[in-house]
Order: structure tokens, then sequence, then C-alpha cells
């Protein structure tokens, strides 16, 4: 489990696309249901390629890509295809450069690089000859690295339904679905002194930040969310009655509106 920084690309003015540029927002939208699918280049022998510009030279280490139909894609940075991403946990591949991908989401960790811009090349999809479709990518660097994972009854993640009900005359209800939204809550005991005031910087920052759960570019479940860490800090606790012991107390995290 991890926290990154919020996304870095979250303006339409930082892309640049091959077609339907209109769906250019839906590369860093919230919204599950909703993709960036190429107009046109529903031909494995040709390539699309999204390419996102910093503002400024930034540091990149995590990139997440959510929903998508790609099987042979590259991922480079700084205008060259030589300079691949070298990824730094077991998978396909060692570098950003997938031939014979089969997973729909994954999350790549990579050596952290300086970049002001990354490329997404898009050649061959899963089923052929189809259009080349993400529903998001996310490029960032690391918040915080939880020193261990939490037991699994101390770990309780949950998708909220926000809807409207409507009671209808005959006593049967309509309901009209607005959104789902992830909320986690994570408890942990015996923690070390120098984790809970590394938690305690995240908390006092009172801003969002993205939270991922179990991060891999196989087999991955997806939970990953923008985030406010909500309600008290309660990690000033200790775990027994001696101060070795090491703290205890609850993350709470709620799915942010961007």
């Amino acid at each position: 489990m991890i926290f990154i920084n919020e996304n870095l690309i979250n303006t339409t003015t930082q892309l640049s696309l091959d077609s339907n540029t209109v769906s250019a927002a839906n590369i860093f939208s919230q919204d599950s249901l909703e993709q960036y699918i190429s107009d046109g280049y529903n031909d494995d022998l040709t390539t699309t390629s999204i390419t996102i510009t910093f503002g400024t030279t930034t540091q990149v280490s995590k990139i997440a890509l959510l929903d998508h139909n790609l099987k042979d894609y590259t991922l480079f940075y700084n205008g060259s295809t030589a300079n691949t991403f070298s990824l730094t946990t077991t998978g396909a591949t060692t570098t950003s450069d997938f031939s014979a991908n089969s997973e729909t989401s994954q999350f790549l960790f990579a050596n952290t690089v300086s970049v002001s811009s990354i490329t997404l090349d898009m050649s061959k999809t899963m089923s052929a000859n189809a259009e080349k479709a993400i529903g998001r990518l996310i490029v960032s660097d690391l918040l915080l690295d939880f020193e261990r994972i939490p037991s699994s009854k101390n770990y309780k993640p949950k998708k909220d339904m926000t809807s409207v009900i409507h009671k209808m005359s005959d006593g049967g209800v309509r309901m009209q679905y607005v959104s789902d939204k992830f909320d986690v809550s994570i408890k942990y005991k015996h923690i070390s002194r120098s984790f809970r005031d590394n938690l305690k910087t995240v908390y006092d920052t009172r801003d969002n930040f993205i939270f991922v759960a179990f991060p891999t570019s196989t087999g991955w479940d997806k939970v990953i969310f923008d985030c406010l860490w909500v309600g008290s800090f309660d990690f000033f606790q200790y775990s027994d009655d001696a101060t070795d012991a090491g703290y205890s107390g609850t993350i709470r995290l709620s799915e942010a509106t961007l």
C-alpha cells in the first residue's frame, strides 16, 4: 500500500493527441465509465500517441493505466523512444515497453526520472484491430510507502453509492444513480514513531493525494483513488503499556472530487 502525489495530468492543455481530441479529458477523468478512444486507428499496423507535456521538469516514478485494451504499447519520456522507464517490480517486462500485454489495468513502479514530457505509443489491441482505448492514465511520484500491510480485519475498503431514491405512489421505489465513491478505513497497531510522523505529515497537508492498494502490473484490482484524510489523527496513542510498543490509530480516507 502506498500514497502517491496527485496526478500530474490534470488539464487538456497538457495533452497532444492524434485523434478524438474532444475526449481528451477522459484520459484523466475520475469517472470509471469514461474512456478515451482513438478514432481511425482500428488497425494493429497503426500506432497512435498521447503526449503529456509538463510546464516544468518533474519527478515521475509511479504510473497507472486503468481500463485499457492495449496489447502492444510503450511509455517513454522527453520525446525519445529510447527513454523508456526502468521498472523496479517483477512483471512482463523490465521496461515500460509491452509487446504482449493481457492486463486491462496496471500499476508500474519505475526508477525515479525527471521528465519534461511523457508519451504513450499505442499499437496493438487485445482484440485485434480495435480502436485504442484507455480509461485513465495517472502519472505521479511516491508520497509515502506503508511500513507494512495491515491485517485483513483492519483494512476496510468499500464503495459507497450516491443515489436519489424516489418513492412512488404504489409504494415501490425508483432510484436515480449518481456515482460510486471509495471509502477506506485502515487500523494499525504497533507502528514505529517514524511511520507515525510520516503519516502526520500527510495528514497535516489537508490536501488531496492518491491511495493505492496492493499495486501491481498483473492481476491488480485497481483500488486507486484521489482522496482526503477525513476526521481526526489519533496515532498518538501507545499500543501497549510501554513507549517502545509503538503507536495505534486509524487512517480514514474518502474519495475526493477534483
